[in-house]
């Protein structure tokens, strides 16, 4: 068994809870790096420790070459996670980072180590068609469309150096989401929730719903009043849903 204080590139712990009962993996959106959950300790337990996941190219992977395989992307995060096996723990991600901790929770499912809850966020059912494709646009109508589709705030565009240094990446992220190609090859082997936007342009309540065809466990939906990125406003709300679940993990009752 090895501690989380052992950490890797990849693995940023947000809160070190010294009495934690629960770890919890957050896997961000496209763009973005793990500093997007630095205020969510304060709404969580203390028996929560939080652990944001890094992907290449960003905050302290800043020098590493971006990834735009969102199967091989999760396939790097499997055995640094599978490491921290001292609590039993679950996955939080939001759009982008719903499917790669989804992924990675396939990869664990023949393992001891493997999550026992995933909450999935503002994503579709990954093997429904993407319904909407824009990381192969000119740079102008990618942003424009970011801003259309995801809610990204339009004053941005007016940022110049804030868009030179943003559009690899997110052009990367979005190649990897818009190219990831769900096979029906391994079960994720936990219960699953589902989350979502109730004015969510790209993903409806039909996409979230379709989860539930994967979902081998238990499955739940919950939709929040607000678009692709309700959980800025909603956040209290979205915590609140996943700390009875949590809870229920830190006593010591793990899945089968």
């Amino acid at each position: 068994m090895q501690s989380i204080h052992r950490q890797g590139r990849a693995l940023r712990v947000i809160r070190r809870a010294p009495g934690a009962r629960v770890r919890l993996f957050c896997f961000p959106y496209a763009g973005s790096g793990p500093s997007i959950f630095n205020d969510w300790p304060a709404l969580m337990s203390d028996a929560v420790e939080l652990v944001g996941v890094v992907y290449p190219g960003r905050e302290c992977r800043a020098g590493e070459p971006l990834s735009r395989d969102l199967g091989e992307l999760a396939q790097t995060l499997v055995d640094e996670i599978a490491e921290r096996d001292d609590l039993p723990f679950a996955f939080f991600g939001h759009s982008m980072g719903a499917y790669v901790g989804f992924e990675v929770a396939r990869r664990l499912a023949p393992r001891a180590q493997r999550p026992q809850h995933l909450f999935l966020s503002a994503a579709g059912a990954p093997h429904l068609p993407e319904p909407c494709r824009i990381h192969d646009l000119p740079s102008r109508e990618f942003f424009k469309a970011l801003v259309r589709l995801n809610g990204f705030p339009a004053e941005v565009l007016k940022e110049t150096e804030l868009v030179r240094y943003a559009l690899p990446i997110l052009r990367a992220d979005f190649t990897a989401c818009e190219t990831y190609r769900f096979r029906a090859d391994a079960p994720s082997r936990c219960p699953m929730t589902v989350f979502g936007g109730s004015h969510d342009i790209r993903v409806d309540r039909h996409r979230l719903e379709a989860w539930r065809q994967l979902a081998s466990l238990s499955f739940s939906l919950r939709v929040f009043d607000g678009g692709h990125f309700y959980l800025r406003e909603r956040k209290a709300e979205l915590i609140g849903c996943m700390r009875p679940e949590l809870a229920r993990l830190g006593q010591g009752r793990e899945v089968a």
